[in-house]
């Protein structure tokens, strides 16, 4: 039965799904869940001046289960916003598509003006001119992890439009000069980053996003020039960049408790609605198999720290495209400590390497936002975080790092000298490692947090990418474009397959082999510093006619330099050095080896040769 409501709205009763606000030909349809009452209230409110409009009563008759709702015929809602109330509490629609009240990044919003947070309506569709997710497989896929907001405020940035989406759009040359096919956002729906907590009783930020007060489907309107508008400008963004073949995906921090219902229509609204092309989902109370097997989820990529794959796939069923990641700190942990020259992790660093399932990828990475970056890895023994407020007690305490001689900032020649070169094994061993590689933003030039490894309350010059580091260590970010440019460059270094150890074309190598000072023997003794592999590019081709090459890597985190013997290579191959850490950081151009039977690999070093 329709009704007038006191203004002149005509109103009915609504249809319970989906939930939040649906526009549809009839009018807006609300529905809302609610268990623990019998009525509800949904109070419309002018936009610009905050007066309570309309405070309509939702009954037993608007109710089909926990689920109320109502449609509202007129459509002219444009210029209202809207909350719900139970009682005395009002609260914002959790499926809400757009926020106001949270324009200005950091504002604290007293008690006595919370209301002014309140759930908005998007009634203007966008134009995505054709343009569609991108479906990159993960054996390809080159993933560049930012914060929006910290990548492009710097003053050093050299954007119009710091802080925001379509400042990421202005870097999108930088990413196609680095070779990043794929962006990783941290949090970057509506958040609350005002916590109750720090010394004093002072607020602080909660920089990253990760909070506890969340509006899933809405866009942070801060991190936009003209706030009001946050969806078009997020959708702009990420057909900008899907123009350019680069991936967007999102990290979402569910809080526990979250309805797998709401996680599950959240992800569908963002792949459907934003054309997202994955999720980093970083809690553990994700529904992993409802989202794995979602079809309508099916090409979107899905990364968690594990996932059931006994339930997901089941009898040895394959996915016909892969799209679940594997996501944890393992890979980090482990490779920190074998370029830290720690015992006991040459057999850790095979299975690293090596490491790409059939179900799912891997997702590789050495540093993320949660603990030192990299050129902070190699120049910090200890974490640093006073300025935390927490008297040093935050953050881990197990870094697997190396100040390498010196603790912090130094200008000694020597041992700047010498991290730059930690930070080439680095990445060497990150790039050319099967799965799928994470860059940390800003590793790819020297950026340091002044050996904070937990800032997730810095949102200042700490957390800033200082892109001044650009021209000071560009060496460093050279090396790294020509290391991502080999990578991609070559499909031996980044399979689809799980490589076998195995010779089974009959060519005379296996498609990998790993090897010790004398080839064709690792060396897995707990305090073996040393490891040959090679990857035989007989089993690949990088086009109709041609094979792609064989390479050895040689990795000495010795303090003592090594000679190692080479694999012998068929007839008319021979050995040529594409990168010596102990040499340069920079691709060398050499001609053949002289001896290609042997090379002396000098103390925490790594060697690149290819066969030409």
């Amino acid at each position: 039965m329709t009704k007038r409501s006191k203004s002149g709205l005509s109103v009915t009763t609504g249809v319970p799904i989906p939930l939040g606000v649906t526009i549809l030909k009839e009018g807006i349809n609300f529905s809302v869940a609610v268990s623990d009452s019998s009525s509800c209230r949904l109070n419309l409110y002018e936009k610009n001046t905050g007066f309570l409009s309309e405070s309509i009563l939702l009954t037993e008759e608007n109710r089909t289960g926990d689920i109320f709702s109502i449609l509202i015929r007129n459509r002219n809602l444009q210029d209202f916003s809207y909350m719900y109330q139970v009682k005395d509490r009002e609260f914002i629609d959790p499926y809400t598509k757009i926020v106001y009240g949270r324009e200005i990044y950091g504002k604290v919003i007293s008690p006595e003006t919370k209301n002014k947070i309140r759930g908005g309506f998007i009634t203007a569709a966008f134009d995505w001119q054709g343009e569609r997710p991108l479906n990159i497989p993960y054996s390809r896929l080159i993933i560049y992890k930012l914060h929006v907001r910290g990548f492009t405020l710097h003053p050093s940035s050299g954007v119009k439009t710091k802080g925001t989406f379509l400042g990421v759009v202005e870097k999108t040359p930088y990413f196609k000069e680095l070779g990043i096919n794929c962006v990783m956002l941290m949090p970057i729906y509506e958040y609350n980053e005002i916590m109750d907590r720090g010394m004093g009783g002072n607020n602080k930020l909660n920089y990253w996003g990760y909070s506890n007060e969340n509006s899933y489907f809405a866009p942070k309107a801060a991190y936009c020039t003209e706030p009001a508008h946050a969806d078009e400008e997020l959708k702009t963004m990420i057909a900008s960049l899907h123009r350019d073949g680069i991936e967007v995906i999102m990290e979402m921090y569910f809080v526990k408790g979250t309805s797998p219902v709401l996680v599950q229509d959240c992800l569908r609204y963002w792949a459907l609605e934003y054309h997202i092309d994955g999720f980093k989902l970083t809690s553990e109370t994700v529904p992993g198999v409802l989202l794995a097997t979602d079809p309508l989820l099916g090409r979107t990529k899905l990364l968690a720290e594990g996932w059931e794959l006994d339930k997901i796939y089941p009898k040895d069923r394959q996915p016909a495209f892969k799209n679940l990641g594997e996501y944890n700190s393992g890979y980090s942990a482990d490779i920190k400590r074998f370029l830290r020259g720690d015992e006991e992790q040459v057999g850790a660093l095979v299975r690293r390497i090596k490491r790409n399932p059939d179900k799912l990828s891997v997702i590789n990475y050495i540093t993320n936002h949660d603990g030192f970056t990299l050129m902070d890895l190699y120049s910090y023994d200890l974490k640093h975080n006073e300025k935390n407020g927490e008297n040093n007690q935050d953050g881990a305490d197990y870094n697997y790092s190396w100040n390498c001689g010196i603790e912090g900032r130094t200008k000694t020649k020597k041992i700047l000298k010498f991290r730059k070169k930690q930070i080439c094994n680095a990445f060497i061993t990150l790039f050319l490692s099967q799965g799928t590689p994470l860059l940390l933003a800003g590793d790819e030039f020297g950026n340091s947090q002044g050996g904070n490894n937990n800032a997730y309350c810095q949102d200042n010059e700490i957390s800033w990418l200082d892109w001044s580091l650009l021209n000071t260590n560009f060496d460093i970010f050279n090396f790294v474009k020509q290391i991502v440019r080999l990578r991609i460059n070559h499909p031996i270094l980044h399979m689809e397959e799980q490589l076998r150890s195995m010779d089974y074309i009959s060519c005379g190598f296996p498609d990998i082999s790993f090897h010790g000072l004398k080839a064709w023997y690792p060396d897995y003794n707990h305090y073996s510093r040393v490891l040959g592999v090679m990857l035989a590019g007989n089993y690949v081709k990088i086009n109709r006619q041609e094979n792609d090459q064989i390479f050895y890597l040689g990795f000495n985190m010795h303090w003592e330099k090594h000679g190692f013997d080479l694999p012998k290579l068929p007839v008319g191959r021979q050995w040529h050095v594409l990168y010596d850490t102990n040499i340069s950081g920079e691709e060398i151009n050499s001609q053949p080896l002289a001896n290609q039977r042997f090379y002396e690999i000098a103390a925490r070093s790594v060697l690149v040769l290819i066969s030409k």
